[in-house]
């Protein structure tokens, strides 16, 4: 449907928006809210680029519908590690900003690299 193409269309830009938000809170040394910022961006971009809706994607079947787009093996491991460390970080003993700082510039390289795959 057009709602659906306009969310694909728009997911990355959100994204965008989003990480830009975390990285603000990066810099204001907000560790559990730079961290939940980007899970909402990750899990936001792969809801509209998927048209699934959030509340019925898991790790399990994102796997399996990026694998669907031809995304290959290595980025999805990527995007895997990824909410993986966030989901660890938040509740783990506060770590140091360049971790925070790497895991920024990952998922920024990681969505670039996923905008390229699935043209939609």
């Amino acid at each position: 449907s057009n709602l659906a193409l306009v969310r694909t269309k728009k997911a990355n830009k959100m994204a965008v928006r989003r990480l830009k938000n975390a990285g603000k809170l990066m810099k204001e040394n907000k560790k559990e809210e730079f961290y939940d910022e980007v899970l909402r961006a990750l899990w936001g971009y792969l809801s509209d680029k998927l048209s699934i809706p959030q509340a019925n994607l898991t790790k399990d079947n994102v796997e399996t519908e990026l694998a669907k787009y031809g995304v290959d093996d290595a980025l999805i491991k990527e995007f895997m590690d990824i909410l993986n460390t966030c989901e660890f970080a938040r509740y783990a003993p506060a770590q140091a900003s360049d971790a925070m700082d790497k895991l920024y510039e990952q998922t920024v390289d990681a969505i670039g690299k996923m905008e390229n795959t699935i043209k939609k």
